[in-house]
């Protein structure tokens, strides 16, 4: 019996031991980085790491991070490829396109071949305060959104929760970065004190140079890799970065002493009713969310019972809906396009009063 314990014991010193060697000639080059070094990258493999966007720069970001084995990455996103993603967002195929796969759910499956070592969780959703409930204490965030409505939101979760973020953006050949911190420097309203005017054009539809992306995404993870590995970076320091021709400079940030977020130690957090019909930007279509969610399954059924045509993907089903396009996600959000406020209100309304379940009678079974 003594023999098989022991055995039993060297087989997992063993496969210990392998696992160790393996995870130093995997991370080999990067640990010989006298910055980093062995004590550097067991920190990097222990953090926790939050990616807002999984567009352009979150694609981006989130190979690197996966690459430099990071310990957990959360991915959110409530968006799914469509084909003019593939100009500057990588990890998406003209597969995922076709299939309109949630980008959450694409990116993340690339990123499991890349490295099956990271814990990767997605929510193909929006940024709500909620998600955080779901997840473990953050080491650090990733700003990868394109407005600053989502910006705003982060910087105030940021105070409330303790945890900092690296801000980055991208328009035409030009990005921004910066990492915050609200508690220990200046917010992301010190830096833009014109924020509620920005969220006003979060609509605008702004071109961008692919070689922009990659350039902007390496300083984002560079700032995020040293502070996890160091604790050290500037918190007062917003950098602007350029393609075309290729330039960089720096601008020192002051938090300011009327700060509406960053002076206070908690900030409250209002958020739209998601199940109030939002336009979308850039077109003539509105997005909102069923009061209750139904799966695909059911709105398949309910619509094949009404001899409505429909098609499903992993994502969600599309069909037409009074002779006007629409689609229903799985995460229970409803897109209705082609058509004005006046008309998409009146075919949400409709489509509401199909989907939904009847109510039972009191006394009634359940």
């Amino acid at each position: 019996m003594a023999s098989l314990v022991f055995a039993q014991e060297l087989v997992h010193y063993i496969l210990s031991m392998h696992t160790e060697v393996s995870v130093i000639e995997r991370y080999d080059r990067q640990m010989r980085v006298k910055q980093i070094g062995a004590a550097g990258q067991a920190k990097i493999s222990a953090s926790t790491i939050l990616i807002v966007g999984c567009g352009a720069l979150g694609t981006y970001a989130a190979e690197q991070l996966v690459r430099a084995g990071v310990g957990t990455l959360y991915l959110v996103d409530p968006d799914t490829v469509s084909e003019t993603n593939l100009q500057r967002q990588s990890l998406f195929t003209e597969a995922d396109a076709t299939n309109e796969l949630f980008k959450v759910d694409a990116a993340a499956a690339k990123l499991r071949q890349i490295n099956h070592n990271v814990t990767i969780d997605v929510f193909p959703v929006e940024l709500r305060p909620e998600l955080l409930a779901q997840m473990q204490p953050l080491t650090l965030a990733l700003d990868c959104s394109d407005n600053f409505s989502v910006r705003d939101l982060l910087n105030r979760l940021a105070l409330n929760q303790h945890f900092p973020f690296v801000f980055a953006a991208c328009a035409g050949v030009s990005g921004q970065l910066m990492l915050v911190d609200p508690t220990a420097g200046p917010c992301l309203e010190c830096a833009f004190p014109d924020i509620t005017k920005l969220k006003e054009r979060d609509c605008d539809i702004l071109g961008v140079a692919t070689p922009l992306i990659p350039l902007v995404s390496s300083i984002q993870v560079s700032l995020a890799l040293r502070y996890i590995v160091s604790g050290a970076g500037a918190l007062d320091q917003l950098t602007t970065v350029s393609c075309w021709p290729p330039a960089q400079q720096n601008f020192k940030v002051k938090k300011r002493a009327d700060c509406p977020v960053c002076q206070h130690k908690q900030v409250p957090i209002t958020l739209n009713d998601k199940t109030l019909l939002r336009r979308l930007c850039g077109s003539n279509a509105w997005s909102v969310y069923l009061p209750q969610t139904r799966s695909i399954a059911e709105v398949a059924a309910t619509l094949a019972a009404k001899h409505v045509a429909y098609r499903v993907t992993p994502s969600m089903i599309t069909f037409k809906w009074h002779d006007a396009p629409a689609s229903y996600f799985k995460t229970g959000k409803v897109q209705l396009y082609k058509l004005n406020e006046q008309q998409a209100q009146q075919h949400y309304r409709a489509l509401w009063q199909l989907l939904k379940v009847p109510r039972q009678k009191e006394g009634q079974p359940q």
